[in-house]
């Protein structure tokens, strides 16, 4: 919550301030998760839950915040960054013996799940400003790097196999991930399409993002910043082919609205 404070406080400054030369995009919004796939945990002799049918995961609602600052000097990369927490709760059930980590649950009983998984993106990029000039103006292609810095927990609580006791198997990390950044922007007479795309490949795993937004052009108002609104869609797939003792598949769909200003 301070983070968004934090931002939220950035966005109401460049209202009525702005470094001379230097321009940004600050916006907030809200997102809706639905997640999908399987987690397997270990390897080679967990069993795959899935994260709707077994594990019972609903979607989730909220918020997020990103700042885009574009500098006037042609050799220094512009700065991206984003927080996008992530949340989600489910009751599942299992028909068979389910083995997550050390533990080995009970078939059909219930299964109480959580699991966190918060964003904090760093993106360093560059404009192509020929391609914008040949264009007219029309597009505007962005290319660089993105720290991903992943907050994780899990969570699942059920009955033990042979205990016949409620117990509980957890997990925590924080994984730092490079990956590549590109996007593409389309500037028409009352919208902008806005298409970003992130991702890393490494072996047999892979982890990837896309997300399509339509913008409003922004609104000018004298003595204020301009204002803009915008609607998407996100898609991220992350592939763990054996890492750390897990392997995975995890969709996730979204749907998000935000409200910004350009400066």
């Amino acid at each position: 919550m301070k983070k968004l404070i934090l931002l939220g406080g950035l966005f109401i400054a460049g209202t009525s301030l702005a470094v001379p030369l230097v321009s940004a995009d600050i916006s907030v919004g809200v997102m809706k998760h639905s997640p999908s796939g399987y987690i397997q945990y270990p390897a080679d002799i967990g069993i795959r839950a899935d994260l709707e049918s077994t594990l019972g995961l609903e979607d989730s609602i909220k918020p997020f915040a990103r700042a885009k600052i574009e500098l006037p000097i042609p050799l220094l990369p512009n700065l991206y960054l984003q927080y996008m927490p992530m949340e989600f709760e489910g009751k599942g059930r299992y028909s068979e013996p389910l083995r997550f980590g050390t533990v080995e649950f009970k078939p059909d009983v219930t299964l109480d799940t959580y699991v966190r998984a918060d964003r904090y993106d760093i993106g360093l990029y560059y404009n192509l400003p020929l391609v914008g000039t040949a264009t007219g103006g029309l597009l505007d292609p962005e290319i660089g790097v993105n720290l991903r810095l992943m907050k994780l927990e899990g969570r699942i609580t059920g009955t033990e196999n042979n205990l016949n006791v409620t117990v509980t198997e957890s997990a925590t990390a924080t994984v730092p991930i490079p990956m590549v950044y590109l996007s593409l922007g389309v500037n028409l007479p009352v919208v902008s399409l806005i298409g970003e795309l992130r991702g890393i490949s490494y072996g047999g795993s892979r982890y990837y993002d896309f997300t399509a937004e339509v913008r409003a052009q922004p609104i000018s108002i004298p003595g204020f910043a301009g204002v803009f609104i915008g609607a998407g869609y996100r898609y991220e797939e992350l592939r763990i082919d054996d890492v750390e003792d897990i392997d995975a598949t995890i969709k996730i769909n979204s749907l998000f609205a935000n409200v910004g200003l350009s400066f």
